[in-house]
């Protein structure tokens, strides 16, 4: 776009009449017939259209030159070539408006693409990091990161920093689908020589992780998000959303075994498209859907519950209790840190609630506290981020958010930490925080 948020479109060469009238529907167009006028022309470009006679490999090389920050495809009318990567090879055949603005985008995404290439090109070790709770959306968006990066399991580790995951479904995923997903540890991340976070932002780690490269998140961006390269888009619900574009922008093959991975990310990750999602995500889960292993899928996602968790979530509902449009669920002492997700989940399944508290000490060493809520209040995210940042890590989406404080904060904050003294200060911190906010 020009400075003035004016669509500006430049077409290079010979272009058909109705894709010129919808382009001229959408903003300016310029239309040049020769490669030295474009190349002499300047300025800033939504897009720029090249036809697919003049696409020679060193005109769009001084075109990317002249016009670094203007996306750049070819229109085509046939297979792209594979004589390198510069830029994307696009079929107007059925065109509509719909259409344009998606190609829009993924030309907007490819030179990010090429960005993020850049940073991480000249690492012999890349760590790809994501947060202490490995999901499928994370494992997804860090493998689809890897085949982005054009890596391997020799190149790229995919690691993270917490205990062995738990959860029965993201353990059937690494298993079924032979995901390398490693435990480090902090010395473990001095080894590398580039750092790429993905699904989760640098203040997560509370400074204990630093000279990181790239960040790719879709949670809102937190202070201090320092990277080279940064793409942290909150309007999607899911990581796994963002990284799919990126493949599609840089026009690389997502295999059946990656499709079903980014697909379970999103779905996961959005609830079937219920919570969070837009029209990105669903874009992502209908291209991944034709070519994802459905069958593989079903596997995953039928290794839901072990049976020893059984009693946790009986005690937490059980013993349950709801103030001011609150449910309250505190499952005691832990050691798998999901299951508190799971029951604040289930909390927004009871009729007249407008928020769900799940929480628990888990391992002994610190407090998890997840909130669910029904999208009209305030968003769960900000809310945990205002109460607890300064203490722990904290933040999270509109309707869904997660808070971890070390056992040490809220022995500072409340002295005991009996089970009565955790529900009375939950209580009291939510009811007050949400009363303010109402």
């Amino acid at each position: 776009m020009s400075t003035n948020g004016e669509r500006r479109y430049m077409f290079i060469g010979e272009v058909e009449v109705l894709l010129m009238s919808l382009f001229r529907n959408r903003g300016k167009v310029i239309q040049l017939d020769s490669p030295e006028d474009a190349l002499s022309k300047g300025g800033t470009f939504t897009l720029i259209v090249v036809n697919n006679h003049l696409s020679s490999k060193e005109f769009l090389l001084s075109l990317a030159r002249s016009y670094p920050t203007s996306p750049i495809v070819v229109s085509a009318d046939g297979e792209r070539r594979k004589d390198g990567y510069i830029a994307r090879y696009v079929r107007f055949e059925k065109v509509a408006d719909g259409q344009i603005s998606f190609e829009e985008k993924l030309a907007r995404s490819d030179i990010s693409v090429r960005l993020l290439r850049e940073v991480h090109q000249d690492a012999k070790k890349l760590l790809i990091l994501v947060h202490n709770q490995p999901d499928p959306d994370a494992i997804a968006s860090a493998l689809a990161l890897r085949t982005l990066l054009r890596r391997n399991r020799k190149t790229a580790t995919i690691g993270y920093l917490g205990e062995k995951i738990s959860r029965p479904e993201n353990v059937a995923m690494v298993e079924l689908m032979n995901i390398d997903l490693q435990v480090i540890s902090h010395e473990d991340v001095k080894n590398f020589d580039s750092i790429a976070l993905v699904d989760v932002q640098p203040s997560y780690f509370r400074g204990e992780i630093t000279d990181i490269d790239s960040v790719i998140d879709h949670h809102p961006r937190t202070p201090e998000c320092d990277a080279k390269f940064t793409e942290i888009s909150s309007e999607e619900g899911a990581t796994a959303t963002i990284m799919t574009r990126f493949l599609r922008a840089a026009q690389v093959e997502i295999s059946a075994k990656l499709s079903t991975a980014l697909l379970y990310g999103i779905k996961a990750d959005t609830m079937i498209l219920n919570r969070g999602a837009d029209l990105d995500d669903l874009e992502a889960f209908t291209y991944l859907y034709n070519q994802a292993d459905l069958g593989l899928l079903r596997k995953i996602e039928s290794r839901n519950l072990y049976s020893e968790e059984i009693k946790h979530y009986g005690e937490a509902l059980s013993k349950h209790w709801i103030n001011d449009g609150i449910i309250f669920m505190n499952l005691g002492r832990i050691e798998k840190e999901h299951l508190i997700s799971q029951v604040a989940d289930m909390g927004m399944k009871v009729g007249g609630v407008e928020w769900s508290v799940a929480f628990g000490i888990v391992s002994g060493s610190h407090v998890v506290i997840s909130v669910r809520n029904s999208g009209s209040v305030k968003s769960a995210g900000r809310l945990l981020f205002e109460l607890f940042s300064e203490i722990g890590s904290a933040g999270g989406h509109r309707s869904y958010a997660k808070a971890v404080i070390p056992m040490s904060e809220v022995r500072e904050l409340i002295g005991r930490t009996s089970r009565k003294s955790m529900e009375q200060w939950v209580d009291r911190v939510f009811r007050t925080a949400t009363a303010q906010n109402a």
